[in-house]
């Protein structure tokens, strides 16, 4: 089936570099390296899973140029001669598998912290980052010039290292961006003011690293757009990129947005696949140097479509590669059904933007990859039994069949999935439904049975004999006092599920966490006006911050009234009466929507565990959480019996 994406994964040719497809991973700060700036074990492991994967070729990640210029404490180093050894060790271990290799230099400017560099953070001009918010120092002409020579020197070391070529980060609203944007840039000197001056800083780098290391491969990451008021604009990165190719850049890696434009770096689920590949496209009309293109796609048949079409020569996976590192070779081996869809949560970037190591919610082995055991199969006859297909049932039986054991899937309901089949209505959320899909995808690929209407019990337990049990029930909703009668209101799963319909109605939901919210988003959808009532002072506290802040603009776009700090003291028939501050307010409703959260279905876990010795709880029958916990549960309990299995 390769012949479907034929374009996607054709060979190309980079300076005298074959590279064997058009699949790139882009340079994500994932927070696995050592505080010392050295390469860890953990990178290497990380690094080689995706260039086992099948990808054409890998962007490290940024890596520091200069201590003044530090993003994080954990970030790889290039500074010095002393990385160099480090270096050459993640190379040797990406080529042997036949990937091309470049490495991403960094300097953050002022989007970085005296907390983290041990000074003032440095920029064109003083002009405060407005997430960051610490003021940085303009720099000296002499300093311009040892900062350009700071980057020639890095990539030095990179090629010492023995990368194919060198990425300089021009974009994201770091160093060379900021010189770039007349945004951040009031200089009135030669670094300043027209376009011209705007790009000497990263044309001085590029000329240096030529005279250097002429055999050296240089991509550019460029914002084609930085999505700010007087930032960088299409236009102008066109004449940039220009510029680049006549200077002897290899290739434009297209990019867009800032720490300040929010949402337009690193994209929420709301945002279509490829928004941006538009910008690559229009830049290729310019442009004979290869061009790389991205931005939420995970499709294959997009991506090849892409390259196809010659809006692109290259594309980056970001986020999916932390989902699957298998995406080229399954896509390459036409078997799109089988790669494991990345959510759009930003589980990932909510890790590292709190300086943690990136984790996934979708793949448990994402920085553990040097963890996974080397599989001896299980003893024949080990026998499984999993009771419930949600999340975490799935991914237990999945992982349990891969280690050896016989399994078998119990599902009271008539269909599988639990309460992804509710999670994934409300707007913007139908990678829930693929990720599904792909559960029950490879539970057929593994032949693993799952026996619908069939409820797991104790009669159960005698008739198949099974040595292990593994209870993964799910919850159910919980109401908010259970002493107090709700007769008047309707439960989420039932708006959800369309077992009420709701349109053009005064509506008020209790509860302002993330099932809440996302319940509002739905209903606003159908000319509803919407209060919600939350006891905490925020709505949805709990959600990474990106895609909540895309959730509440829908809502607050949407005029929904958020009641918060708000405890309801009273629900009748068309009315909730609530106490805020010093005195109660009376809300006036067509509907009522109770949306407080779930508790955990365990009782048949404390049935089974008097009858049997090995019984296991996982997922929200264990403790109501999230997908993330339910597959790390999963992956945990299947090692678990596996190691019980040889004892």
């Amino acid at each position: 089936m390769r012949e479907a994406y034929s374009a996607l994964f054709s060979p190309i040719t980079l300076g005298g570099l074959t590279i064997k497809n058009r699949v790139v991973m882009a340079p994500m700060l994932v927070c696995y390296g050592l505080s010392s700036g050295e390469v860890s074990r953990r990178q290497l492991d990380y690094y080689e899973a995706r260039a086992r994967g099948g990808v054409g070729m890998i962007i490290v990640e940024a890596a520091c140029i200069h201590q003044s210029g530090r993003e994080t404490a954990t970030q790889l180093r290039i500074d010095n001669p002393r990385y160099i050894s480090g270096l050459e060790h993640l190379t040797e271990t990406i080529k042997a598998h036949g990937v091309g290799v470049f490495i991403q230099l960094l300097h953050a400017g002022r989007q970085t912290s005296s907390l983290v560099t041990g000074e003032q953070p440095v920029a064109p001009s003083p002009l405060p980052c407005p997430i960051t918010r610490e003021m940085p120092r303009e720099l000296g002409i002499d300093e311009i010039k040892h900062l350009e020579l700071a980057y020639v020197k890095a990539a030095c070391n990179a090629s010492q290292a023995g990368f194919d070529g060198v990425e300089l980060h021009a974009a994201h609203g770091y160093l060379i961006n900021q010189f770039l944007s007349p945004h951040s840039n009031r200089r009135r000197d030669e670094y300043g003011g027209s376009l011209e001056n705007r790009m000497r800083f990263l044309i001085n780098i590029l000329a240096g690293i030529k005279r250097a290391e002429p055999q050296l491969l240089i991509s550019v990451r460029l914002n084609m757009d930085d999505f700010i008021p007087g930032g960088l604009q299409l236009d102008e990165s066109i004449d940039v990129a220009i510029r680049l190719e006549k200077e002897g850049a290899h290739l434009i890696n297209c990019s867009s947005g800032t720490y300040e434009s929010g949402l337009n770096s690193i994209e929420p689920p709301s945002y279509q696949e490829g928004w941006r590949a538009y910008l690559a496209g229009e830049l290729k009309k310019s442009i004979k140097i290869p061009v790389i293109s991205g931005g939420v796609v995970s499709s294959p048949a997009f991506a090849d479509q892409l390259i196809a079409s010659e809006r692109a020569d290259f594309i980056f996976l970001g986020r999916g590669l932390l989902a699957d590192p298998d995406w080229a070779h399954k896509a390459g081996q036409g078997q799109g059904s089988r790669i494991r869809p990345c959510l759009v949560c930003n589980r990932c970037i909510d890790s590292t933007f709190k300086g943690l190591g990136a984790r996934c919610t979708v793949n448990f082995w994402t920085g553990r990859e040097g963890k996974q055991m080397l599989v001896k199969t299980s003893s024949p006859g080990n026998k499984v039994a999993v009771a419930g297909s949600g999340p975490a049932g799935l991914q237990a039986a999945l992982s349990l069949k891969k280690l050896g054991f016989e399994v078998k899937v119990y599902e009271q309901a008539a269909r599988p999935g639990g309460l992804l089949n509710i999670a994934n209505r409300p707007p913007h959320k139908h990678r829930l439904t693929r990720y599904l899909n792909y559960l029950l995808s490879e539970l057929a690929y593994y032949r693993i049975p799952l026996l619908l209407n069939r409820r797991f019990s104790a009669e159960s337990l005698e008739e198949e004999n099974p040595d292990y049990v593994v209870v993964a029930t799910g919850s159910s909703p919980l109401l908010p006092d259970e002493a107090r009668p709700w007769d008047t209101a309707v439960d989420m799963l039932d708006v959800l599920e369309n077992r009420v319909e709701i349109s053009n109605q005064k509506v008020v939901i209790i509860g302002g966490g993330i099932n809440g919210c996302e319940t509002a988003d739905y209903l606003i959808n159908m000319g509803n006006r919407i209060v919600i009532v939350e006891k905490e002072k925020v709505l949805a506290a709990r959600m990474e911050k990106k895609n909540r802040r895309d959730l509440l603009n829908r809502l607050d776009e949407a005029g929904v009234v958020k009641m918060t700090g708000s405890t309801v003291v009273d629900v009748q028939e068309g009315r909730v009466v609530i106490e805020r501050g010093f005195g109660q307010e009376e809300l006036e409703a067509d509907r009522i929507v109770l949306a407080v959260g779930y508790k955990p279905n365990n009782q048949l876990y404390y049935e089974l565990k008097q009858l049997h010795p090995r019984v296991f709880l996982i997922g929200d029958a264990q403790r109501v959480s999230n997908i993330h916990n339910a597959v790390i549960q999963a992956e945990t309990v299947a090692q678990n019996i596996y190691r019980m299995s040889w004892e």
